[in-house]
C-alpha cells in the first residue's frame, strides 16, 4: 500500500471504551503502513463514531462537517456504530467519502489505498458493510503500543444478543463474538513489555466473553502488569466463577460497574432486563461478601424511560441509595429507531428535566459519601500525570485523586493520605482546588 506512504492522518474517537481501542488499533494499522499523524489538514481522517443516543448522532454529524469544512481535500472515513445504520444519502448530505461497517474496521488502510488509487478515474468504492446479523469472526484489530502510557484498553469481546428494549447497539454491534484466549493474553504481553502498567478489559458485553474467568488469571499474572479493571459488566454476568477468579488475582483493582438501568421492577421489565431490582440486590450483596465491602461499585442510571412515572424513579433513587453506589452515570432515556421501546410513550420534557436534577444530584452525593470515607486513611494511585508538582491519577478502586509530590513519577504507584474531597477529587497538600478533570476518552489521536 504504497500509496499511503507519507500520508497524514487523524482518528477522531467518540463514544466507548471499545471505541477507543479501536481507534487506537486504526492509528496504529495507519502508521504501519507509513501514515504519519496529524492534526492540521490531514489526508485521511478518520472518525470512529457511536449511535447509542440521539445526542451521539448529533456530535458525530457536528464533526464531520467540521472536519469537511477544514479539510474540504481530506479523505473522510465515517466507521463505527453509526456509520453501520447510516444511509448513502446522509453519507453524501454529510460530506463523508468512505463509510466502513463494524466488521471491517481492520481494513481501513486498504480502502485508504484504493480511494487514492482511484479517486482521480472516479470509481473509488465508497461503501463498505455486511450484514452484522449474521454470524461474524474477531475483526482482527490489534495493539503493539498503547497512546496512553499509564492504561490501555484491551478489546475482548463484542456483539450483543440480549435486545434490551431501548437498545440500539446489537443492531449495529451484531452477534456476540469472544477473542481468543491465547490472542488476548499475547496483547497484553505486549502492552505490558511496551511500559504500560494497566489494562482494561472492554467488550460491548464483556460478560458473554465464552472464558472471562481464564481471561482474568492469566492476563492478570503477566509480569510486570499492576493493574487490571473491567470497562463494565453487565450484572448477571457475575457469577461464582467469575469473582473467584478477581479475588484470587492480586492485579484485580477493587471496582465494578454494574449497570442498573433502574430500580424500578416495572421499568425493569419493560426494558428487558433480566432481572429484578432483588436479584441486582443479590448480586451486589454475594459481590460484596467475597470481594470485600468497601469495593467500589458503580453504576448508569436511566431517567425517564417510557412507562417511568414519579413512583417508578422514586423506587430508582431509593434503590440507589439503598445499594450505596459509589458513583452514578446519570442519562435520559434516547429513542432509538427500529427498537421495541421507540414505540413506547415517553414521560413529559418537564417531568424528565425534574428527574435528571434529582438524580444529578443524588449521584454527586452517592460520590462524595463514597470518596470522604478515604479521607485520612493512606491510598494508592497510579501516577497518570505529572504537572507543576502535583500528580494526578487513579487508586485501586476507582477514585480520581491528585497530590502534591516533588518525587513520583508518570508510571509509577504513589501513596499519600487524602485530606479533602474537591470536586470529585481526593486531594492532599497544596493542590489547585480546580484540579481539573480526567478524560478517559480522548477525541482525537
Amino acid at each position: 500500500m504504497h500509496l499511503l506512504s507519507n500520508k497524514t492522518y487523524s482518528v477522531h474517537i467518540q463514544g466507548c471504551r471499545t471505541n477507543q481501542y479501536e481507534g487506537e488499533a486504526i492509528a496504529a494499522l495507519l502508521e504501519k503502513e507509513g501514515c504519519v499523524h496529524s492534526q492540521e489538514m490531514p489526508d485521511i481522517a478518520v472518525v470512529v463514531s457511536c449511535t447509542v443516543t440521539a445526542a451521539a448522532d448529533r456530535k458525530c454529524r457536528k464533526l464531520v462537517r467540521r472536519l469537511r469544512r477544514e479539510n474540504p481535500g481530506s479523505l473522510i472515513i465515517l466507521c463505527g456504530c453509526y456509520a453501520q445504520r447510516m444511509s448513502d444519502d446522509e453519507r453524501r448530505s454529510l460530506g463523508v467519502d468512505v463509510l466502513v461497517g463494524n466488521r471491517m474496521k481492520h481494513m481501513i488502510p486498504e480502502m485508504a489505498s484504493d480511494w487514492f488509487g482511484k479517486k482521480e478515474a472516479g470509481t473509488a468504492l465508497s461503501l463498505f458493510r455486511d450484514d452484522i446479523m449474521t454470524g461474524g469472526s474477531w475483526d482482527g484489530l490489534f495493539l503493539d503500543r498503547p497512546r496512553l502510557h499509564t492504561r490501555a484498553f484491551l478489546k475482548v469481546q463484542d456483539g450483543c444478543s440480549h435486545f434490551c428494549s431501548y437498545c440500539i447497539v446489537p443492531y449495529v454491534r451484531g452477534k456476540p463474538v469472544s477473542r481468543d484466549v491465547d490472542d488476548a493474553v499475547e496483547e497484553a504481553e505486549r502492552i505490558v513489555r511496551s511500559g504500560c502498567p494497566e489494562i482494561v478489559l472492554t467488550g460491548v458485553h464483556l460478560g458473554l466473553h465464552e472464558d472471562l474467568p481464564v481471561l482474568v488469571r492469566r492476563i492478570g499474572s503477566i509480569e510486570g502488569l499492576k493493574r487490571l479493571r473491567f470497562g463494565s459488566i453487565e450484572p448477571f454476568a457475575v457469577d461464582g466463577r467469575l469473582l473467584d477468579a478477581i479475588a484470587e488475582t492480586e492485579t484485580f483493582c477493587r471496582h465494578l460497574h454494574l449497570p442498573l438501568q433502574s430500580g424500578d421492577d416495572g421499568v425493569l421489565a419493560a426494558m428487558k432486563r433480566g432481572y429484578t431490582a432483588e436479584g441486582f440486590r443479590r448480586i451486589t450483596d454475594s459481590i460484596r461478601e467475597r470481594l470485600g465491602s468497601d469495593i467500589h461499585l458503580s453504576t448508569d442510571l436511566m431517567v425517564g424511560f417510557p412507562g417511568e412515572d414519579e413512583k417508578a424513579f422514586e423506587n430508582s433513587i431509593g434503590f440507589v441509595k439503598e445499594i450505596g453506589f459509589g458513583k452514578m452515570h446519570v442519562f435520559n432515556y434516547s429513542p432509538r429507531e427500529g427498537t421495541a421501546a421507540a414505540l413506547m410513550q415517553c414521560p413529559s420534557e418537564k417531568d424528565v428535566r425534574e428527574r435528571m436534577k434529582t438524580a444529578l444530584c443524588t449521584a454527586e452525593t452517592l460520590h462524595r459519601d463514597y470518596c470522604s470515607r478515604w479521607i485520612g486513611k493512606e491510598i494508592e494511585i497510579l501516577v497518570e500525570e505529572k504537572k507543576e508538582g502535583t500528580v494526578r491519577g487513579l487508586t485501586r478502586n476507582y477514585i480520581k485523586a491528585a497530590a502534591f509530590s516533588d518525587k513520583a513519577e508518570t508510571g509509577e504507584e504513589f501513596r499519600f493520605i487524602p485530606e479533602r474531597y474537591v470536586n470529585g477529587v481526593l486531594v492532599s497538600g497544596p493542590v489547585d482546588d480546580g484540579c481539573g478533570e480526567y478524560s478517559d476518552f480522548p477525541e482525537f489521536l
